[in-house]
């Protein structure tokens, strides 16, 4: 679980400064997304920033709830989600032989 998630759940205060520090740090990975699907040019960089954040936090969680690894899923999710929200016209990796991108999923880092 990502210890940021932790944290804010076992303090029960929302006011306690590392409730406001996690809430910051998981504003900041939406904040961070949504600047890269701008880049890539997505057409609602803020909606699939809010997306992929949400659904890295759901991965975190089954994984640790499940003691099984739910990235692989969430990774094949965020392929879809980033393929819907970028147009075709936009620069993007070329597609290999399977029609799939050559992207990467999204880094789950410090989570």
């Amino acid at each position: 679980l990502c210890p940021y998630i932790g944290a804010a759940v076992e303090l029960h205060d929302p006011q306690h400064p590392a409730s406001q520090y996690a809430r910051d740090y998981k504003k900041a990975v939406a904040a961070r997304l949504a600047d890269t699907a701008r880049e890539a040019g997505a057409a609602e960089p803020e909606q699939l920033g809010e997306q992929l954040a949400l659904l890295i936090d759901g991965a975190a969680a089954r994984t640790r709830v499940l003691n099984a690894d739910a990235f692989p899923t969430a990774a094949a999710i965020a392929a879809v989600l980033i393929d819907n929200a970028i147009p075709a016209s936009s620069p993007r990796q070329p597609s290999d032989d399977r029609g799939t991108t050559g992207s990467a999923p999204v880094p789950v880092g410090g989570q």
